[in-house]
């Protein structure tokens, strides 16, 4: 288990396709508004968990699966960033379900290797807009290590 999750950390690391539609600053808080691509991801939801909890808990599953357990046995490498929804409750309170996804590297866009895991799906998505925080600890924008990154949606692309 430890050589798959070294294989997904350490090999490596294929950023999302964006391309920077504007920067800004506010509140001393530089951003980006980007466009991703859309495509194949791999998918986690875990309900009636803290946040920490069950986002650490997904992560670890697709940690798994990019680093070789599927039907292929193959090590995917990592991409980045990895994407984690929250859902609010009818409330405005955060439910206690989580959804993290991490996009599928190009070259296994077309055929992914299926999970070894049954809660991983593999899912297709859309391209979107988004505003993210710009981090002074990336190697590069969306390059290999980020300290910290928020990524909010901002509207579907067409």
């Amino acid at each position: 288990m430890f050589g798959m999750i070294r294989n997904s950390l350490f090999g490596s690391v294929e950023g999302w396709p964006c391309q920077v539609l504007s920067r800004g600053e506010k509140e001393e808080v530089t951003y980006e508004e980007r466009t991703c691509e859309g495509g194949k991801f791999a998918t986690v939801e875990v309900a009636g968990k803290q946040f920490d909890e069950a986002s650490k808990e997904a992560v670890l599953k697709l940690l798994k699966y990019v680093g070789g357990t599927n039907d292929k046995g193959v090590g995917m490498g990592m991409t980045a960033p990895v994407s984690i929804t929250a859902f609010p409750g009818e409330d405005g309170s955060l439910q206690q379900k989580v959804k993290v996804s991490l996009r599928i590297p190009s070259q296994y866009q077309d055929s992914p290797p299926r999970p070894g895991d049954e809660s991983i799906q593999i899912e297709e998505r859309e391209g979107i807009t988004i505003y993210s925080t710009v981090v002074s600890l990336s190697v590069s924008t969306f390059g290999s290590f980020a300290g910290s990154l928020v990524v909010m949606p901002k509207k579907r692309i067409m």
